[in-house]
């Protein structure tokens, strides 16, 4: 799956501002100096760098999470949304161009009074179908939806009540650290009365926490970039071909079987975790559908191995044989996947 930005997207950013490679590079330098620090928003070089730059990328970034929110989270079970740290309005611009869920109370929380200024003035440049609130807030009501996009980590000095949400979306940097700390919330907030709907397919131990030290759960996916975005990476050291994030959807209310009757996968479908590793004689793939860490093999003897897309779900399993952590694909497995 290829994420691209909409006409409607595209416009509205390029209007904003034109950045300069050199706006990029010092916000990349702030952001690698100042690990979790605010965007620094006062900084003259921050608006044409963000709004053209990492907005497109955090967009299309969410967007694919949203997709995933669409497979397991009922539109109906969403009575409003609140956006924790919602800076110019990653969130907002998402829920514009994702039919999925249509405009219902929508609540943005975010510190930077730069940053909220930014997000209305992009909202002023476009017609839009929600209409985010910036004050007043009040208890969420049942059936509530929180949105952390790159802010939950940030927030652990001062914490919002989760326990007034009945569905939370949490979505940070595909870094080993931050994607480690996160499965670790995974098991607190099972603790505390939500079932993890994805990208996990069981409740049971995050096996890359119980038996690996380097690995974490992230997803990838591809990034079809506008003209005028790619003349500005050209000019730039990092490379966007491909997009990573890690991400966990929970809900108090939708189990995880619920999604079940989206996609007719039994048994418990594997999702695959791990990028295609080429060896010698062989090509492996690491998934994740219980608590322990395992691995899709094809042997080359056997002919190509079929390309199976990071963060695809995967029936079938059972039909290979089992050589330790592997699950080798022999003549009679029969794979299905979907994206």
């Amino acid at each position: 799956m290829d994420l691209k930005l909409t006409p409607a997207f595209e416009r509205m950013v390029r209007g904003a501002s034109q950045a300069s490679a050199d706006d990029v590079m010092q916000l990349s330098a702030f952001f690698h100096s100042n690990p979790g620090a605010a965007t620094p928003w006062i900084k003259a070089f921050t608006l044409p760098a963000y709004v053209n730059y990492y907005l497109p990328l955090n967009y299309a970034r969410l967007r694919a999470v949203f997709r995933e929110v669409e497979r397991f989270l009922p539109a109906a079970a969403v009575s409003e949304v609140w956006d924790y740290g919602s800076g110019p309005g990653t969130t907002h611009w998402v829920l514009e161009d994702e039919e999925w869920l249509s405009p219902r109370p929508f609540f943005c929380l975010e510190k930077s009074n730069e940053a909220v200024s930014i997000h209305k003035r992009l909202m002023a440049s476009r017609k839009g179908r929600w209409q985010p609130e910036f004050e007043g807030f009040r208890r969420p009501s049942s059936g509530a939806l929180a949105v952390f996009s790159y802010s939950f980590l940030e927030m652990q000095k001062n914490p919002p009540n989760l326990g007034a949400f009945d569905h939370l979306l949490i979505v940070e940097p595909s870094t080993r650290d931050c994607g480690r700390q996160l499965m670790q919330w995974r098991g607190r907030l099972m603790s505390e009365g939500f079932h993890v709907l994805a990208p996990c397919t069981h409740e049971q131990t995050c096996p890359l926490l119980e038996h690996s030290e380097r690995d974490w759960c992230h997803m990838r996916v591809g990034f079809e970039a506008p003209e005028w975005w790619l003349l500005l990476e050209d000019e730039l050291p990092m490379k966007n071909r491909t997009l990573t994030y890690s991400y966990l959807l929970l809900s108090r209310k939708v189990q995880d079987d619920k999604w079940r009757s989206f996609y007719p996968l039994t048994p418990t479908p594997a999702r695959v975790t791990g990028d295609t590793l080429e060896e010698r004689g062989k090509t492996r793939q690491m998934v994740c559908r219980g608590p322990e860490r395992e691995f899709v093999s094809w042997l080359h003897r056997e002919g190509p191995p079929p390309f199976i897309p990071h963060g695809a779900l995967l029936k079938g399993l059972e039909g290979c044989d089992v050589k330790g952590a592997e699950l080798r694909v022999n003549p009679s497995t029969h794979l299905q996947w979907v994206e």
